[in-house]
């Protein structure tokens, strides 16, 4: 619970409970009370913002003060059952109070994590067509496929920035995702007030000529702002980092024009609903591998020309990470592609690649992480197939007490997410620490031409073991 929110709901708390006391003075202490809810109240409007879990405060505050007026008044005086009123009044108000304070926990306004590397973020948004590529998602397919990313980089200073928030389309990305599971739109809406660790308007550091690049790409209806603590660290520990919103495989898209476009169902339908269900699977993933080199391409060219980024993309550093989809679609790319020096994979869905591309292997360093959930199934099989054709044997280990979404931002929506079952056993901020010590120690040694050794990580994390059956 906020600052502002817990002092607000005390003085609520104080205010009802005051109006119990038997004492005919206080009134005057009911006066100050509510005066200082009304200063809390304003403060909590113009620094923190309202949300709706905190209606029934609202209401509460709302109710006492108009009962103190009206009291003052002598209104209450003259109707036979002014005390009956009053009581009813104050027993609501404390019911108010009890229903705000369950759901400010199950829906509290967490604080993103504050990287640990020595850099400033600073941050900027981007939106790109690809004219060389049909859309064939969507309900009107046909015109040029349109993506946006984010991308953070390294910074000295941040005095003349603005800091952002976490979703960077706000409340229509915040509403959009309940919506897709047919719940109220307003009940994720809180998550837009969170502040992220980033800045706009400010410089690239000047510390070093040029910074490594890694791309991060989401799984099948997640998002680019799930992944925005693991981009985070890496641009404060020097690295220019980018997170894709693959358009009709994210959950929501917001477009700076207002357009919002929801995740295609039709673009991943149920298994057992179709009969060609590899095709649907292998087309996704061609579509996330097409956008990762999209963006590729638009961040090469974007190097070249004068701007805030200039000369500052170490085009010959570049890793590339994926969770599940987006996993399937990296290792796609850097099979094919020569620019990927290194590849990160979280739950990789390497299933719907064709044999052909997989037989072909890897011929740069990868890591893979499994989460538990993932310990079993038929994606292992494309796993070994891939493993046995690189060049190099894969570093996999897996995370034991780890479901498949925490490869992801679920821990802010905890405890939601807890007491739906979506998080694994693990505490999820404990995983999501580890995660990121796994990609920040890979990407030193692959493109900063560090070494730590990477089984001295699963040493520190008891939860961590390696796989060797994918040797």
């Amino acid at each position: 619970m906020r600052t502002l929110e817990l002092s607000l709901s005390i003085a609520a708390l104080l205010c009802a409970a005051w109006t119990f006391l038997p004492n005919p003075r206080k009134k005057n202490g009911l006066k100050f009370l509510i005066g200082a809810a009304v200063i809390l109240f304003i403060l909590h409007l113009l620094l923190e913002g309202l949300r709706w879990q905190m209606t029934l405060v609202y209401l509460s505050l709302a109710v006492l003060s108009s009962g103190f007026v009206l009291q003052k008044a002598g209104l209450f005086k003259s109707a036979p059952h002014s005390r009956r009123t009053s009581i009813l009044l104050k027993i609501v108000s404390v019911i108010f109070l009890i229903i705000t304070v369950l759901l400010l926990w199950l829906f509290p306004v967490h604080k993103m994590p504050v990287p640990g590397g020595p850099y400033k973020i600073g941050t900027i948004s981007c939106e790109i067509n690809d004219d060389d590529r049909l859309e064939i998602y969507g309900p009107a397919p046909g015109g040029p496929r349109r993506i946006k990313f984010q991308l953070w980089y390294p910074a000295d200073k941040i005095e003349d920035g603005k800091l952002t928030k976490w979703m960077t389309g706000g409340r229509k990305v915040t509403t959009g995702i309940p919506k897709m599971y047919g719940v109220p739109d307003f009940v994720l809406a809180h998550t837009a007030l969170i502040n992220s660790n980033s800045y706009k308007g400010i410089t690239v550091s000047e510390k070093e000529e040029s910074f490594p690049l890694v791309i991060i790409s989401h799984g099948w209806t997640g998002f680019m702002n799930l992944h925005s603590d693991l981009a985070e660290m890496l641009a404060s520990n020097g690295f220019i980092a980018v997170s894709i919103n693959h358009t009709y495989g994210a959950l929501v898209s917001v477009f700076d024009n207002g357009d919002v476009i929801y995740a295609d169902p039709n673009a991943l339908p149920d298994k057992n609903s179709v009969d060609n269900y590899t095709s649907y699977s292998r087309a996704l993933v061609n579509t996330y591998a097409q956008d990762t080199a999209l963006v590729l391409n638009f961040l090469s060219g974007l190097n070249d020309k004068p701007g805030i980024l200039e000369n500052k993309i170490n085009m010959d550093a570049l890793g590339v990470i994926g969770h599940s989809t987006g996993g399937g679609g990296v290792v796609q790319l850097a099979i094919g592609d020569a620019r990927v020096k290194s590849v990160f994979g979280m739950d990789a869905w390497v299933e719907p690649i064709d044999q052909i591309i997989l037989k072909k292997g890897l011929q740069v360093p990868s890591c893979f992480l499994r989460s538990e959930q993932w310990e079993t199934g038929p994606n292992n099989d494309s796993l070994r197939q891939l493993f046995s054709s690189s060049k190099e044997v894969p570093d996999i280990y897996q995370i034991n007490g780890g479901n498949h979404q925490d490869f992801s931002m679920l821990y802010m929506y905890d405890p939601m997410t807890r007491l739906t079952g979506s998080q694994g056993s693990l505490n999820s901020r404990v995983n999501a620490s580890l995660q990121q010590d796994w990609v920040l120690t890979f990407f030193d040694n692959t493109l900063k031409d560090k070494w730590v050794d990477l089984n001295q990580l699963s040493e520190k994390y008891e939860a961590v073991v390696r796989v060797r059956d994918f040797k």
